[in-house]
């Protein structure tokens, strides 16, 4: 349909959107004609639109077009493109009636019906992320299908990418570079417990929160080790290099189907690398080079080109970065331990000032009634560090805020040893406070002191006398 050439135009298909309620957009058009003395283009009605919270970028961008259409997904409002891949794209979108801030992962119908390998792979997603629980790991709440149209409905995250944050801002100090990697190797870890491997950790795959948590997103590559005796991986990956060239460890980018978690664990050390020095870990170079270089060239020494980094921690990054896996950590609990003595200091959530500024119309969906409440800076971090440092139940466990005086709950020392969340669980996930365990213990009644039951006695009596001598008189009469 072709761009509108006036303003009632313009409203016409506005109107027909259903972006805006029919009363609230009376409303601001009847503003618009006392408030403009001159008569108004199109572009400065979408404008003032955009201003005053009624449409968004993306939504006047459309309409300008002369596109009104495929704003309503299932019971969504789309809001905003917040990326796109081969695969599809994800938006922004708020739920129609729970006014909830969402990311809809919307698979392309032609990949839906010409590709069953990326359908598969959408599937396997939404299974994987289905299972997982964690407060490191995005999590997906459903998958829906409306038509042709299939789509993850997952947690929006307000925050930027570790990539964006390391491109756009510098790269990062020792303390909270290793903060984040060990936020990344504590959600890392659930996934390997319930048997995936995610196959493609990196910086743009991990999102930083304004209250400085870090969590994993788009598990489209992740490995299942259930899979294993069906064949199912090796028939989806059909031999083909999975991940990402900078990231990417030396045996996945030869056979992609057969890597365990200990390519997880090199994606991560090749990530710190970038989080330290601003740079992978070969920077020149195409793709084909760089796969290669993956598997024969050794990076330059991370601590030769951060004097700062200390030649411990140069040493750990060295070890999760080797060729062979068998020399590699074990597992992502080894790599969280290792980094730990670097990740001693309270890490302050970031600065407001890094993260974007969101749109008026997303700002009123954030803040209206039912929706998600904002966490105050730093709260959420601070549980996410608590259950780090101390071992709250194990990485698969619940971990709770107690209400009371907003602190964060410190389990008992007997929880977790040495610093680590990797030990056996003392809370399942599906605890919560009417569990036996959390209810607190009956109190019984307290005895009554001697002296009051020795004045409740000599009470009674004197009653007791006196109604006797009350009859007496009586029967004298």
């Amino acid at each position: 349909m072709p761009a509108p050439t006036s303003v009632a135009e313009l409203i016409d298909r506005l109107r027909k959107s259903g972006l805006v309620p029919a009363d609230r957009l009376e409303g601001f058009l009847a503003g618009l004609q006392t408030s403009s003395s001159s008569p108004l283009t199109t572009t400065a009605v979408l404008e003032r639109l955009v201003n005053a919270g009624m449409i968004t970028r993306f939504h006047a961008d459309k309409l300008a077009a002369g596109k009104y259409k495929g704003f309503l997904l299932g019971s969504y409002l789309i809001l905003d493109q917040l990326g796109a891949g081969g695969m599809g794209q994800v938006y922004l979108a708020e739920h129609a009636h729970m006014r909830r801030l969402v990311a809809l992962k919307v698979l392309d119908p032609r990949a839906f019906e010409n590709d069953p390998v990326a359908r598969e792979r959408f599937f396997r997603e939404a299974r994987a992320a289905g299972t997982l629980d964690h407060p490191n790991i995005v999590r997906v709440f459903d998958l829906c299908q409306e038509g042709k149209i299939l789509y993850l409905v997952m947690e929006y995250v307000e925050g930027l990418s570790l990539q964006a944050l390391v491109t756009q801002i510098a790269p990062l100090d020792v303390a909270t570079a290793c903060h984040y990697a060990r936020q990344v190797a504590f959600g890392l870890q659930n996934a390997h417990e319930m048997g995936f491997v995610h196959r493609d950790i990196k910086p743009a795959n991990l999102l930083l929160d304004r209250t400085g948590v870090v969590k994993i997103l788009d598990l489209g590559l992740v490995r299942s080790e259930a899979d294993a005796g069906t064949m199912l991986t090796q028939q989806l990956d059909n031999k083909n290099i999975l991940g990402t060239a900078d990231y990417v460890a030396p045996e996945q980018a030869v056979d992609s189907s057969k890597v365990d978690v200990r390519a997880d664990i090199y994606s991560l050390g090749a990530t710190l690398y970038f989080l330290l020095a601003g740079r992978p870990l070969f920077p020149e170079g195409r793709t084909a080079q760089k796969l290669v270089w993956q598997q024969i060239k050794e990076p330059v020494p991370i601590d030769r080109l951060c004097p700062d980094v200390p030649s411990e921690l140069a040493a750990v990054i060295h070890r999760m970065l080797q060729k062979r896996p068998a020399d590699r950590y074990s597992s992502v609990a080894e790599v969280f331990e290792a980094l730990a003595p670097f990740d001693t200091e309270d890490i302050p959530p970031p600065p407001a000032g890094w993260m974007p500024e969101p749109p008026p119309r997303v700002a009123m969906a954030r803040g209206a009634p039912g929706s998600s409440p904002r966490i105050a800076s730093g709260s959420r971090s601070q549980i996410v560090v608590a259950a780090m440092r101390t071992g709250a139940g194990g990485s698969s466990a619940t971990i709770r805020k107690e209400r009371s005086d907003d602190k964060v709950a410190v389990p008992s020392p007997g929880s977790g040893i040495r610093n680590s969340p990797f030990n056996e669980p003392t809370a399942s996930a599906g605890d919560d406070d009417t569990h036996p365990q959390y209810q607190p213990p009956s109190t019984p009644h307290a005895p009554l002191p001697a002296r009051t039951t020795t004045l409740l006695i000599v009470l009674s009596v004197a009653l007791v006398l006196a109604l006797l001598g009350i009859v007496i008189l009586l029967l004298g009469k």
